[in-house]
């Protein structure tokens, strides 16, 4: 028993039962202890209190520490440098992928605070690790909380030795190159990856998804853990020739008839095992069903606007309509969604996701034929839920929409979305350059400073 659990049983159990053994204290600490036995009891442990944190001798390493590589990459400009710590949160990966793409570094005085906020914040890790070079790597080897600033080993070792974002981006580079060595390594490993590491690759397969996956993807969906079953059901229905799409479109012939002008829908049996295997996401069955399906099916129905403007009986007609607008964006069929965004109702503001699916040129059409037809609340949150990157007529687009609005205070959550993810040629729009109109909402003033902030930080990196 140490000498601070023996203080501590004294006090629990009494002096008059115990007495604490002034043995069992350090040397310096004995001659305090005593006196009536209380008193010497709580002067002991006041006293061992201190002598604990400051009592010890600091450890002397063996050797010095080697020094870190030499960076030879220019420091931020001093400007840069200074604003760095008034940086507001959400603009820091931003900011530290500009000071890549430039070239530069940060400071290394800088690199301990970036890695801890890094620590937390994983969007923060990839752009961190970027631009602290051999610094943060050297940093990262000392701490094992900042090891995803540790540099990639060298060639296929990565694969076996590397950190999760390091094997992230060789997967993501070797199917670029090699696919077959990216695939191969991929099947050696899944096995004793854990099922948070099995989604995340993946998510990276489906940036790089061809119909050689099949068959890999179809032993996923039998994993045990929920989130990689999902992915992989969600990537077999990109493939319109899957077995998987082949299935949910013999389904979709059930479920889904024509019915003179209009189409009935009768909904699958919930017990159907082999659907639920299909459809691990959950939700309405039918809407799964119908997302899932080659958009091709539903040819012989008509061009997809005729097919969107027939009458529907058994089912809600939104759930179609839900169910063709995810297939139409998985399988990146423009003219689907096309029709999808011109058949959207006034609270139907699911579909503004797609915007982006279409070629840039369009999206300016796109965002103003939406505008005219959603209220600003149901905009708004459409605006807000538009997934990174948006192009630049996208960026223009939602700054128009949002500076004939300049009094509604409920667009709060698309201007604060529009701020951050605008690029950088949209950033001197006349709402961060004019001066507020009268009557503003409070968001007009806070996306203008957003616009020019990040404005004067990509011009402060030249």
């Amino acid at each position: 028993m140490s000498a601070w659990d023996e203080l501590v049983a004294a006090a629990l159990l009494g002096t008059q039962r115990r007495r604490p053994d002034p043995a069992a204290l350090p040397a310096p600490v004995r001659p305090l202890a005593t006196g009536e036995p209380e008193a010497a009891l709580l002067r002991a442990a006041a006293v061992l209190a201190n002598y604990r944190r400051a009592g010890h001798a600091p450890a002397r390493p063996q050797a010095r520490l080697p020094v870190a590589p030499r960076d030879e990459r220019p420091l931020v400009p001093p400007l840069a440098r200074r604003r760095l710590p008034r940086l507001p949160a959400d603009l820091l990966p931003e900011w530290l992928t500009a000071v890549h793409e430039a070239g530069l570094r940060v400071p290394p005085e800088q690199l301990p605070a970036l890695a801890e906020a890094a620590r937390t914040r994983v969007a923060l890790r990839a752009p961190l690790a970027a631009v602290a070079g051999p610094a943060g790597s050297w940093l990262g080897e000392r701490n094992p909380a900042w090891s995803f600033l540790v540099s990639a080993p060298a060639g296929a070792d990565v694969w076996e030795y590397g950190s999760a974002r390091q094997r992230r981006e060789w997967l993501d580079r070797t199917l670029e190159e090699d696919p077959a060595a990216a695939r191969s390594a991929l099947a050696a490993t899944w096995a004793r990856e854990p099922a948070g590491v099995r989604a995340e690759f993946l998510h990276v397969l489906g940036e790089h998804l061809t119909a050689d996956d099949e068959p890999f993807l179809e032993t996923a969906l039998d994993d045990r853990a929920g989130p990689v079953r999902v992915a992989a059901a969600d990537l077999l229905a990109r493939l319109p020739g899957s077995r998987l799409a082949a299935r949910m479109r013999e389904r979709a012939a059930r479920l889904v008839r024509p019915d003179g002008d209009a189409l009935r829908v009768t909904p699958p049996d919930p017990a159907d095992a082999a659907l639920r295997r299909d459809l691990p996401g959950g939700g309405d069955l039918v809407r799964g069903v119908v997302a899932a399906t080659p958009l091709a099916h539903w040819a012989p129905y008509g061009a997809p606007a005729q097919v969107l403007a027939r009458p529907v009986t058994g089912a809600d007609p939104r759930v179609l309509h839900a169910g063709w607008a995810s297939a139409a964006g998985r399988q990146r069929d423009t003219g689907w969604v096309a029709a999808a965004l011109d058949a959207a109702g006034p609270q139907d503001g699911a579909v503004a996701g797609m915007v982006r699916l279409l070629p840039p040129q369009l999206h300016r059409a796109a965002v103003s034929a939406l505008a005219a037809k959603l209220a600003p609340p149901t905009m708004a949150a459409a605006v807000a839920d538009l997934p990174a990157p948006w192009s630049v007529e996208l960026g223009s687009a939602v700054l128009d929409w949002l500076a004939t609005h300049p009094g509604d205070r409920g667009l709060g959550a698309a201007a604060r979305a529009a701020g951050s993810t605008v690029p950088t040629p949209c950033l001197r729009h006349p709402i961060a350059t004019a001066p507020v109109p009268v009557g503003a909402a409070p968001w007009w003033r806070a996306l203008g400073t957003t616009l020019t902030v990040r404005r004067e930080m990509h011009e402060e990196l030249r």
